[in-house]
């Protein structure tokens, strides 16, 4: 059924496109009479004057070979000595966010890990050595039983962490960068 259907349909498809009508030009060629009323109408759009469209230019000066644009009026402002005064409303809310922003002391970080193990004494050693070495960064010891954990820095950007980690890989080639929650104002302090 669904053959014989697909036959009928192809069947009127060519006979459709052999009915269709077709002009022979002055050329030779075969055109359709839609194109060419197409054609026509196309000419007489191209016949209009479009010249009160076109971007009209100011001619320059021959005495001065300068345009003569219209002055402008060239008043000075002057700052005036009245207070600026600000909304109350806006007063508020910013001394909230103020307040808010001030009681944040932790924020998403990254840390270097130099040390983990189970000798305090090693730990204690890595611990000094930052001392040492870095004193404008704070080093940190964790203890989860058998395991100490010493980590240095708080570092609020990656970048800067891998600073500090390039330097530190030489004499603990175990260190690594995790993230961690640091305190802001330590890490604000890291150069």
């Amino acid at each position: 059924m669904q053959r014989f259907l697909f036959i009928c349909l192809s069947i009127f498809l060519v006979i459709l496109s052999a009915c269709s009508s077709k002009v022979v030009s002055s050329k030779g060629g075969s055109t359709s009479a839609s194109t060419k009323s197409s054609h026509k109408k196309i000419d007489k759009i191209y016949e209009e004057d479009l010249s009160q469209y076109l971007p009209k230019y100011k001619q320059l000066n021959e005495a001065n070979d300068t345009l003569n644009y219209p002055k402008k009026n060239t008043k000075k402002a002057y700052l005036t000595e009245e207070p600026m005064h600000i909304n109350k409303k806006l007063d508020a809310i910013l001394d909230t966010i103020s307040l808010k922003n001030k009681s944040i002391r932790y924020a998403n970080g990254f840390r270097i890990q130099i040390y983990v193990g189970n000798d305090r004494k090693a730990a204690d050693d890595a611990k000094i050595y930052t001392y040492q070495t870095y004193p404008e960064i704070y080093p940190y010891i964790s203890y989860q039983q058998p395991i100490y954990k010493v980590k240095i820095g708080d570092f609020l950007n990656r970048m800067d962490a891998e600073r500090y980690f390039v330097t530190i890989k030489e004499n603990f080639p175990s260190a690594m960068i995790l993230p961690d929650r640091v305190e802001i104002k330590r890490g604000i302090l890291v150069k």
